[in-house]
């Protein structure tokens, strides 16, 4: 129990930053996301001695925080308004601004879930296609498609912000 203990530990200090990120980029809103990485690695720990190893910790816990934000979000009834969800994603920009300029946040958080969803896990999490496939449960050329798309979307987005400010 002691060595589980210390090893769990050691995994939460290592992985807890990057669970929150993903957390909050699927939540939008930081308050939730504080929610699920909390109820994320009490999952984890919970199940920790059964993990069968047929994908990395980091993976299973990636896909523990997906599951537990999509139940999360599920379960609250959610009546927010434009100027509420301004806030939030300002609050997340800010956030994240150490990692992406804002505007390229702010635009990546007007994307649809399953597109801010896979540039959030390849491009600011930097995990390999394989990885995000095996997290989010979708076939590797799935991933690739998302990817390219939420791309181009993100682009295009911003070459139009860009052009509206010059």
């Amino acid at each position: 129990m002691g060595d589980d203990r210390t090893e769990f530990d050691c995994f939460v200090r290592e992985h807890a930053q990057a669970v929150r990120r993903y957390a909050l980029s699927l939540t939008r809103d930081p308050w939730t996301a504080d929610d699920v990485l909390q109820e994320t690695f009490l999952r984890a720990w919970k199940y920790w001695p059964t993990f069968r190893g047929t994908s990395t910790r980091e993976a299973w816990v990636i896909r523990i925080c997906r599951n537990v934000a999509f139940d999360l979000l599920a379960s609250r009834v959610a009546h927010v308004t434009l100027d509420e969800e301004r806030i939030c994603d300002d609050r997340v920009a800010r956030l994240d601004s150490s990692l992406l300029s804002l505007d390229v946040v702010g635009e990546m958080m007007q994307l649809g879930l399953e597109h801010r969803e896979v540039v959030f896990l390849v491009d600011v999490l930097e995990y390999d296609y394989e990885t995000t496939a095996e997290i989010l449960e979708i076939p590797v050329g799935t991933v690739r498609s998302r990817v390219h798309r939420a791309r181009a979307l993100l682009r295009n987005s911003i070459e139009q912000w860009n052009e509206k400010t010059a």
